[in-house]
């Protein structure tokens, strides 16, 4: 046998990847498909000025980024959302292990992620200028506000966690 027909065996048997491998693949690929668009992006007529005004640039790839970034977005709600199902109704294991309570853990981090981006999206926004225009589509306004915000609190959040369990722990 080949060299290659070897490697394409070995490819072809996906159901026995461990969960770092297929985790690897998909992070390497998407990351590749990421980095072609925003290549794409930039260096295939992104200086084209727009047909209503000169002064401003309209790059003729712009629908194809905003396409991918839908897609990420739709797609990771979606497995986001699965895994979250799947887990909850596959997990049979005591609420407690080793004096962690996992099950609440996982619960008080879902409830506390879903109520931070609702109250998020409640905050009102204001308007912006895009490209010397008035921007006002509530929708669209509160949405980016919620996911810039919540995605600033969320670091925070947790650089202050891992603070928080390094003094905790600090061995003497």
């Amino acid at each position: 046998m080949s060299r290659l027909s070897l490697k394409i065996g070995k490819l072809a048997d996906v159901r026995k990847w461990s969960s770092e491998r297929i985790s690897h693949v998909v992070l390497y690929s998407l990351t590749a498909i990421i980095a072609l668009v925003f290549l794409l992006f930039y260096f295939v007529g992104y200086d084209m000025p727009a047909m209503w005004d000169e002064r401003y640039n309209s790059p003729l790839l712009t629908d194809l980024v905003m396409g991918l970034m839908f897609l990420l977005l739709v797609g990771t709600t979606a497995i986001a959302c699965f895994a979250k199902w799947h887990s909850v109704r596959t997990n049979h294991s005591p609420a407690v292990v080793n004096g962690i309570h996992g099950k609440r853990i996982t619960l008080g981090v879902t409830i506390g992620t879903v109520v931070l981006l609702a109250f998020l999206f409640a905050l009102p926004s204001s308007s912006i200028y895009v490209n010397g225009e008035m921007f006002e589509e509530k929708l669209w306004l509160r949405a980016a506000n919620m996911f810039v915000v919540a995605s600033v609190l969320l670091i925070i959040i947790g650089i202050g966690a891992i603070l928080f369990g390094i003094i905790r722990n600090r061995r003497k």
